[in-house]
């Protein structure tokens, strides 16, 4: 008979071998089990009282089979069984037996007089060897079938979350409006890429103009606000009354209030650099070097 392991031991070693499995064989980066989901609750409390129930049978066993056993045989068994858990894991772990130690087989190398001792080897070692094999095995197949351990699709799923996410933020999150909105250096460089999607086809990629106006001048057909950042958001949001192919992107709701105010700060930020484009359309408008 082997080692009695403690009860202790051998539920909490069963229970975390369950979740593991959970972990690797039924979690998707789509769906994952909800730890503090009632039903998930409600299952690990029935493995638990299983375990326990388990245990107890095994206890009965054990003491079954003891009964059976000769008075030196059960010696044997008490005496392995001596000592806490820790030291007869060690035992256990580092295959300890001192008269297995006076029986090692000895190599004799013969030319150099080296004597080797041919030791077992170690029984941790041996159980580390078949947990690589073990869960080599394991991230094998769950690559090929599931979605866990594959980087492709987990970088596919990754991404289309994302993506979600950002719908539903763009969503609910407060829209700039003219009143609040102001001219923000950081949003200098997405306003650029909104500017080239929306813009560029009337005013170029550089703002200097095609159909549409040149926006890097001191000239504007549309003076509407006192401040040339609130001048260019309205222009952006209501239209221009005298130009109607500038139509009204915010009020249609085609562009929306936090991608005007980054369009605003791209195109304040060109019209204040000091360096302007070689080509550029002529002025058009009037010319308006003071805002307030």
């Amino acid at each position: 008979m082997k080692y009695k392991i403690s009860s202790f031991i051998m539920i909490f070693s069963s229970l975390s071998v369950i979740i593991f499995s959970f972990y690797t064989f039924l979690k998707s980066y789509n769906k994952i089990f909800y730890i503090k989901h009632p039903i998930t609750i409600l299952f690990f409390i029935v493995i638990v009282l299983l375990l326990i129930i388990l245990e107890f049978i095994n206890n009965l066993i054990f003491k079954k089979k003891i009964e059976f056993l000769s008075e030196n045989d059960k010696k044997i068994i008490l005496e392995k069984n001596e000592g806490n858990y820790l030291s007869i894991l060690y035992r256990f772990i580092f295959n300890y037996n001192n008269k297995k130690l006076e029986k090692v087989k000895k190599i004799d190398h013969g030319f150099d007089g080296i004597i080797e001792l041919d030791n077992d080897l170690p029984i941790w070692w041996i159980h580390l060897f078949l947990l690589t094999i073990i869960f080599s095995t394991i991230y094998f197949f769950s690559y090929l079938t599931l979605d866990f351990s594959n980087p492709y699709k987990e970088y596919k799923i990754s991404y289309e979350k994302q993506l979600k996410e950002i719908k539903i933020f763009e969503r609910y999150a407060p829209q700039a409006s003219l009143e609040k909105s102001f001219f923000k250096k950081n949003l200098i460089n997405d306003g650029k890429i909104l500017f080239e999607e929306n813009c560029s086809t009337c005013h170029r990629k550089d703002g200097s103009g095609s159909i549409g106006p040149n926006l890097t001048d001191d000239y504007w057909i549309n003076t509407v606000e006192k401040d040339l950042y609130k001048n260019i958001f309205s222009i952006v949001w209501n239209g221009s009354k005298k130009n109607p192919t500038m139509r009204a992107f915010g009020k249609s709701g085609e562009i929306k209030g936090n991608d005007i105010e980054k369009i605003s700060s791209y195109v304040y930020f060109i019209n204040k650099k000091k360096i302007k484009p070689n080509q550029k359309k002529s002025p058009q408008g009037k010319k308006i070097l003071k805002w307030n």
